[in-house]
């Protein structure tokens, strides 16, 4: 998707608020195969530990320096969603999830589909996979909603704000969260270099695709021509080597990554 493709979805998805956090409100229900979800589970709050720590290590897994201060000073960040059910009944081979709809005063809906290790979103019924929303359309949300959406704001859109800015910002909402005192600016700090680094760097992938098994979370990085499978997070500490492989000229990137990776991963199960 390019920026004007980004910007058009932006804008028809979002109502902008005009500083009035009103205009969008969350519902949370359990996809019908997860019934017997603990209470815990149903906790999706950032003034709630448990989730705030596994949301920031789900919802950002490719922000690896993020992700590894994490797992250094705040150990077992999956507590959360370990009380999912293993399976879904009658779908033994689809992960368990929650889903959020954060939903505009238009009607428009943003989906998100809480996995054990890893997010998904859902824009208008499509799967997303680029960040497509400023940071202008999510800075007056209350803090559960911003933090939601979070993982999918591209700060090149209607660029206006500093490095210094956004981390203030950051950090002034990590203090209202169940966020440890002193972790707050070290992580606000991490999360600011993912936002102002990583997105549209020529050094960077152009996007990631997740897919978990039970114990593990596998990903793809797109880079032009080609893809890299890797393993990011595996529940007993196993693991296996990732994997270039070549775009084949005339396949959508995308689907064929996707594909790459549900094959790559059933094949370790194979080994």
């Amino acid at each position: 998707m390019n920026f004007t493709g980004r910007m058009a979805l932006e804008n028809r998805v979002l109502v902008q608020s005009e500083g009035n956090d009103m205009d969008f409100y969350k519902i949370i229900y359990q996809n019908a195969g997860d019934m017997d979800t603990s209470s815990e589970a149903d906790n999706i709050t950032m003034t709630n530990w448990t989730f705030l720590q596994y949301w920031l290590c789900a919802a950002f897994p490719h922000c690896h320096f993020l992700w590894r201060y994490l797992s250094e000073k705040l150990p077992h960040p999956y507590q959360w969603s370990s009380q999912l059910p293993r399976n879904n009944k009658g779908q033994e081979n689809i992960p368990p999830y929650k889903t959020v709809d954060i939903v505009a005063a238009d009607g428009n809906k943003i989906m998100l589909l809480l996995y054990r290790y890893h997010v998904e979103y859902r824009v208008e019924g499509k799967e997303l996979y680029q960040p497509c929303l400023s940071y202008h359309s999510v800075e007056n949300l209350d803090n559960d909603t911003f933090f939601l959406l979070l993982p999918i704001v591209d700060v090149m859109i209607n660029y206006e704000y500093t490095s210094k800015n956004i981390r203030a910002d950051l950090s002034r909402r990590l203090s209202e969260t169940a966020m440890p005192k002193e972790y707050v600016e070290e992580v606000a700090s991490k999360l600011k270099l993912w936002l102002i680094d990583a997105d549209g760097a020529e050094d960077e992938p152009l996007w990631f695709i997740w897919q978990e098994t039970d114990d593990s979370l596998y990903g793809a990085m797109c880079w032009p021509g080609e893809i890299d499978l890797f393993q990011q997070y595996n529940a007993a500490g196993k693991c296996v080597p990732g994997k270039y492989i070549s775009i084949p000229g005339g396949e959508d990137a995308y689907l064929w990554g996707k594909h790459a990776l549900a094959q790559w991963i059933s094949s370790l199960s194979l080994e």
